[in-house]
């Protein structure tokens, strides 16, 4: 983990108490963020490159208690979003944090059949993902799944030419669970997923849980074991200085 560096930049941060508010951030190239209604733990996933399940140690407030900031940094060239975040924490939030290996529940994604037979809605692909990506193109459109990676939103996946280790990484997210690939698979696949977006207990009549489609379209299944995690100990956090 990289140590916070210094910098110079001014910001302000200020609680918002709306009870409907929506999260929002933002970093624009030239060194500015905002957010609305953001949470300590949103900063630190920015900040840290961590899911909620790899914090530990830190109090409830940092995921209840929301605020607005404005800050803009002042080096040139600007720090990236992590550097300047990090910084920001540190300074404002009197943030003292470490890296640590824990021994802790994950999942295996792994082939669910014994004979091997995937679900219908997981198939081989071979399209060229390194010809594509050093060729120009265009970016997909608003709603459309690009070439050789996913697009998730409530209750659905949708994958071109990924490799099954992207996609344990990416359910990672959805199950609050360090997931690995076990599946063995090896190449490029494509991939269509649907269930509740309730995925831990899912009516019929919404669809299946996340775990039942693994099983059901994509013939893979998520099997508990306990391994190692990376996990980000929080040490020291505190309600933000005034601006």
């Amino acid at each position: 983990m990289a140590a916070a560096q210094s910098a110079s930049y001014v910001a302000s941060i200020k609680p918002n108490t709306a009870v409907d508010a929506l999260t929002r951030t933002d970093y624009s190239p030239g060194g500015r963020f905002t957010a609305t209604a953001v949470t300590v733990r949103d900063l630190l996933r920015l900040a840290y490159r961590v899911q909620p399940f790899q914090l530990t140690g830190a109090p409830g407030w940092i995921s209840t208690r929301r605020y607005d900031i404005a800050a803009k940094s002042d080096d040139r060239p600007a720090p990236s979003q992590q550097e300047f975040l990090r910084v920001l924490l540190k300074d404002r939030f009197h943030l003292e944090v470490r890296n640590q290996t824990r021994e802790m529940p994950v999942f295996a994604l792994v082939v669910a059949r014994p004979d091997g037979k995937l679900g219908p809605q997981l198939t081989k692909s071979r399209f060229d993902c390194a010809a594509w990506q050093a060729s120009p193109h265009a970016p997909p459109q608003p709603g459309q799944t690009p070439n050789c990676g996913m697009r998730v939103g409530p209750g659905s996946l949708s994958a071109k030419a990924i490799r099954m280790a992207q996609l344990a990484a990416t359910l990672a997210a959805l199950v609050s669970r360090s997931t690995l690939d076990k599946t063995g698979l090896a190449g490029l696949f494509d991939a269509e997923l649907k269930w509740a977006p309730d995925q831990v207990a899912a009516d019929a009549a919404d669809g299946p849980s996340i775990f039942a489609a693994l099983q059901q379209q994509l013939g893979l299944k998520l099997a508990a074991e306990r391994g190692p995690v990376e996990v980000l100990v929080v040490d020291r956090v505190e309600e933000p200085s005034g601006n």
